[in-house]
């Protein structure tokens, strides 16, 4: 008889011992479900790299430039050349080496008539097109993206000392 008065007691206890293991359970769930969807979240993006490079004809003479860029390129007096990449994430500016080309020199031709070589092994310009310390270089970043600016420019003192070359 005493058995069947604790009876629903028991039960009681089963009932919230039960209720408290599936409480501990749908918790370890939640967790665990919560940290495999944060963890396969794909990084947050860490912005761009821009490179403009520009190149500035400030002379009174037109300007072709062989084998830049692997292409010729033909700039007007007063006219600028824009040539650039854009790259994922952080990216080191171009500030070492030869930076246009990795051939051993360019040729530039001034009004179709006078041709100078930028890195020839004969004659050296003052301004070597190939180097990166010929360029103007500036740094900016905006909404978390660096843009970089890399410009040369021609001027007629360039053609005043071709002529002499």
């Amino acid at each position: 008889l005493l058995f069947f008065l604790f009876l629903p007691l028991l039960v009681l206890i089963i009932h919230l011992l039960l209720l408290i293991l599936l409480s501990f359970f749908v918790v370890i769930l939640i967790l665990l479900v919560s940290i495999l969807v944060f963890s396969c979240r794909k990084p947050e993006y860490p912005g761009e790299t821009i490179h403009d490079r520009f190149i500035e004809n400030n002379s009174s003479h037109s300007i072709k430039i062989k084998n830049i860029f692997f292409y010729d390129v033909e700039i007007q007096s007063n006219e600028t050349f824009k040539d650039g990449f854009i790259s994922e994430g952080d990216s080191p500016p171009r500030i070492s080496g030869y930076y246009i080309t990795k051939t051993d020199s360019i040729e530039v031709i001034y009004d179709d008539t006078l041709s100078v070589f930028h890195g020839s092994k004969n004659y050296t310009m003052f301004r070597d097109l190939r180097r990166y310390d010929m360029f103007n270089f500036t740094e900016s970043e905006t909404n978390g993206s660096t843009h970089y600016t890399y410009t040369y420019t021609f001027t007629d003192a360039d053609y005043d000392e071709a002529k002499t070359k």
